[in-house]
């Protein structure tokens, strides 16, 4: 398995692989295939300056592939993870406890990662629990007014050499 970060010129390549992770898993996300097609270039690269991409490979092929984004009124140290997607004939083999790894290490200042998770979605619940996420006790309803709640997840990177 290879890892790369990608850069903005990649931007085709990631909307390739998120319609992708829109069709294989549609009830994972609160974006819809639907609404994610229609998005232009020029937004998508307005994503690479708040986002880093990195992306998974098998060979040629993509196999996984998450986001990790600095929100303006959190801490600089904190991170989201978004965007998280491994195909399904690759899960359960480490992919995205390599993703994460590898995002680790392009951001070795960021010592908090946080991810918001569907209250529905038990399979990405267990996968973080498994890689070391907890809950914060944080909820929020989605805002399409479907009732739906995600809540929170944290994992605390280990504390580096100084």
């Amino acid at each position: 398995m290879e890892l790369a970060t990608l850069d903005a010129d990649d931007w085709p390549l990631a909307r390739e692989v998120r319609l992708r992770a829109l069709k294989d898993s549609p009830s994972a996300y609160i974006s819809e295939y639907e609404d994610e097609v229609s998005v232009d270039e020029s937004a998508w690269r307005e994503r690479f300056t708040r986002m880093r991409w990195v992306v998974a490979r098998d060979e040629a092929r993509i196999i996984g592939m998450a986001s990790s984004v600095r929100v303006v009124s959190r801490p600089p140290y904190e991170r989201h993870i978004e965007s998280v997607w491994v195909d399904p004939r690759h899960r359960r083999t480490g992919v995205l406890r390599a993703i994460l790894t590898h995002l680790g290490a392009v951001e070795p200042d960021v010592s908090e990662w946080r991810v918001w998770v569907l209250d529905t979605n038990w399979i990405a619940q267990q996968v973080y629990d498994r890689l070391g996420f907890r809950p914060t006790g944080e909820r929020q309803p989605l805002s399409d007014g479907s009732g739906r709640l995600e809540i929170r997840l944290r994992f605390d990177a280990p504390q580096r050499p100084g």
